[in-house]
């Protein structure tokens, strides 16, 4: 649906350096990577408001490179919304289905079936600046599908929204995905959106494309280090394997020895990655990795709590707050910890 081909692009002192990318149809697919690292340069090129240096961008398998914005057929949805002020929810619903030539009748008839569709008919004749970030959400997403595109350019559409309004759009991005089959491309900082909704998904971090793909891959097993600092995987280890035993290799991250699945031959220097939900405190189990350790900090949030363990390094663990509790976890509580074997991803040098 959209390929990104050997794609570079210099904007002031910024590079988007050689970025290969391919977008299937009825993907959610998600740009993600820190503040500055050119996620929006890349929505931007796809919809044509930047033309790259080097490289192609194609669409439905046609080259779009030179093609005119108008003329690509996706609709964009910038954080900000970018509503017009001066004309009402209404007008600016109706205004693509205007600029295409539809007439009067139709567009009414169409721009109605929006208001319905999103739950917004009691603002159709308001004007933007009386409206709520989710109310202005919901008509800049509404104008953007007017035209009825096949894909979708969304910039962070969700950051400045309260949690209820956030819940409510993103069930209104499922439905269009999933539902209607509308292609979507997705910029954002939040690896909760990442993880309801994305498909596949790329982490671009300085301008350079680090790592894309099915997104469960790419969260649960990246291909760096890097990449896996970003994605929040809580236990980033550096260490070594000293012996293979079982199938398994035996790594030793500073004194601390863990057993994982890799297939890393001893004095091989490899990275381990543990999410903190993989980690289990409690009565050692037939998980493959006891560790003794001492309760450093407990930090609640939410229904969650997060245990920090000294086990000669620190291990992030988590937890429901009950459970933390039931377990009167502390600091300087001795605890031990149970890890499987297989559920550490193992990144090799």
């Amino acid at each position: 649906m959209i390929e990104l081909d050997h794609v570079s692009l210099t904007l002031g002192s910024f590079l988007l350096d050689d970025v290969s990318l391919t977008i299937n149809r009825g993907d959610y697919y998600f740009i993600v990577g820190p503040s500055g690292a050119g996620k929006t340069v890349i929505l931007e090129a796809i919809a044509g408001l930047h033309r790259p240096d080097q490289g192609r961008i194609l669409l439905r398998g046609e080259e779009v490179t030179s093609l005119p914005p108008e003329k690509r057929g996706v609709g964009l949805v910038y954080q900000d919304f970018s509503l017009f002020p001066h004309m009402s929810v209404i007008d600016n619903i109706g205004y693509g289905l205007r600029v295409q030539g539809m007439g009067g009748s139709d567009a009414r008839r169409e721009v109605a079936g929006l208001l319905d569709e999103f739950g917004i008919a009691h603002l159709a004749n308001r004007y933007p600046g009386t409206l709520s970030g989710g109310e202005k959400q919901r008509v800049a997403l509404a104008r953007a599908i007017a035209v009825r595109p096949d894909i979708l350019l969304l910039d962070e559409p969700l950051s400045a929204l309260d949690p209820v309004t956030q819940e409510r759009f993103i069930h209104d991005l499922q439905r269009l995905n999933r539902e209607d089959g509308l292609t979507i491309v997705q910029v954002t900082h939040s690896r909760r959106e990442v993880r309801l909704l994305a498909t596949r998904m790329a982490v671009i971090i300085d301008g350079c494309l680090m790592e894309e793909g099915d997104a469960g891959v790419v969260l649960n097993a990246p291909r760096s280090r890097e990449v896996a600092s970003f994605v929040g995987i809580e236990n980033i280890l550096d260490g070594v394997v000293v012996k293979r035993a079982g199938g398994h290799a035996v790594v030793d991250i500073g004194g601390l020895v863990l057993e994982a699945v890799t297939d890393a031959p001893a004095g091989e220097a490899v990275t381990l990655c543990i999410r903190s939900d993989d980690i289990a405190p409690g009565t050692p189990g037939d998980l493959g990795n006891s560790v003794a350790g001492v309760v450093v900090r407990v930090v609640e949030s939410g229904p969650i709590a997060e245990v920090r363990v000294d086990c000669g390094v620190e291990l992030i663990a988590a937890m429901t707050r009950r459970a933390a509790r039931d377990l009167c976890l502390a600091p300087g509580i001795p605890v031990t910890l149970s890890i499987e074997a297989a559920a550490i991803h193992v990144i090799r040098e």
